[in-house]
């Protein structure tokens, strides 16, 4: 396993080395935010913003409208969106699933975003955002993304974790796209600074997961940790890249309310990603990590048991895994572009999980894109998946969907 794990890393490090080689001259917006538009704190005059009259507040309402038409070959999992964990292995009572059809809305999204200047010349923001993609709700119900207030530096709130960087990814219309990402929107509490041009620094406590332990015995107690999770960031954001990478800990703990064993133990992961523009037309994307005990942070396993296993004695054994995505866009014309994206899972040694757990996986996305204007778009998209559990047992999935999309 860490002979597979140095491997992967030292492909990664390559491909960022030749890529940073590259002269480019291009000059990409993409630099100043840290993922998506909420990250901006720009005051005035931002994008669609007005201001209260009689107040220094400016405010936005915004968002989008987005329907989605999907049409999957195997049946595989969720009739939204393409997941690499549910995807049925032969044998299985799911893989006789047949063809099905399905649009949506779920992705359709609003948010409020309000932000002024103090008297002290900082940055005050607050920004709240919605959409409808909890699948163990009803289509109708909306589900809270991010709820946060930006004063300068400091973050309180709920939004993308430290170590959560959505430059990861060209652009994919399956909401899944980041099934292999290490990290995902949590409560925390968050300082990042730059100190040097080109070069920043995030350091947060986040809320810790209430998941992450199998317990395979059914031994009295729960998980309940009392410490928050730690983690830090180093970014280079430049106009034609950047790179970023990150590690976070946290503590494992198992309580056994005087009836079952009380067990504790460390966990931690590293993340490196970037995006680098070789050509005015064409960028790459790649994101890696590893993890020991934090399985339920990548995005695939997000509210699973996956991370530890509550041994017979009483101690907490930790799995391990591996993430690697790769992808890419090529600005075909004026209103075309296209994209391509591959996220790969590799599990180590799971001696205390059941056979049908999931090993690896292997998704991959390619759309072609029209941007109708600046504020339409729609395209079609396929993607593939692959899935092998433990006990070698695989199935694989296919999908293609179009989408609409209007921004507002």
């Amino acid at each position: 396993m860490k002979k597979l794990f140095l491997f992967r890393c030292s492909i990664s490090l390559l491909f960022i080395i030749c890529a940073t080689m590259v002269d480019v001259s291009a000059q990409n917006a993409f630099s100043q935010l840290r993922g998506s538009e909420e990250d901006s704190l720009m005051t005035k005059n931002f994008p669609g913003a007005w201001n209260l009259p009689g107040t220094d507040l400016y405010m936005k309402f915004g968002g989008y409208f987005r329907l989605d038409a999907i049409y999957d070959f195997t049946g595989a999992g969720t009739r939204n969106q393409l997941l690499i964990g549910q995807i049925p292995v032969k044998g299985s009572p799911e893989a006789n699933a047949g063809p099905f059809f399905n649009m949506h809305v779920r992705e359709t999204r609003f948010n409020f975003d309000i932000r002024r200047t103090t008297d002290l010349g900082r940055s005050l923001k607050f920004f709240i955002e919605f959409d409808f993609f909890d699948e163990s709700l009803g289509s109708g119900q909306p589900r809270l993304r991010h709820a946060f207030v930006k004063y300068g530096n400091l973050l309180i709130g709920q939004t993308w974790t430290n170590l959560s960087d959505l430059r990861v990814f060209p652009f994919i219309m399956d909401f899944s796209s980041g099934d292999a990402l290490f990290g995902g929107r949590s409560v925390q509490v968050r300082w990042e600074q730059d100190f040097k041009k080109h070069w920043q620094y995030g350091l947060s406590l986040e809320m810790p997961v209430i998941d992450g332990i199998y317990n395979p015995d059914n031994q009295p107690g729960e998980i309940m940790p009392i410490l928050p999770v730690f983690s830090g960031r180093l970014s280079n954001n430049r106009d034609n890249g950047m790179l970023m990478f990150g590690a976070q800990i946290e503590q494992l703990r198992w309580y056994g309310r005087k009836q079952g064993p009380n067990a504790t133990a460390l966990s931690w992961g590293v993340t490196l990603n970037g995006r680098q523009l070789l050509t005015d037309k064409f960028f790459v994307t790649w994101h890696a990590s590893y993890n020991r005990g934090m399985a339920s942070q990548v995005i695939i396993f997000t509210g699973s048991a996956q991370g530890a296993v509550l041994t017979p004695s009483g101690d907490l054994h930790m799995d391990d895994g591996v993430t690697l995505a790769i992808g890419g866009g090529y600005q075909l014309s004026k209103a075309f572009s296209a994209n391509l994206a591959f996220a790969h899972f590799n599990r180590g040694r799971l001696d205390f999980r059941p056979d049908d757990t999931m090993k690896n996986g292997l998704l991959g996305h390619a759309n072609i894109i029209w941007n109708i204007d600046g504020r339409a778009m729609t395209g079609f998209e396929f993607a593939w998946g692959k899935r092998q559990n433990i006990n070698e047992y695989n199935g694989k999935a296919s999908r293609i969907q179009a989408m609409i999309k209007y921004a507002f």
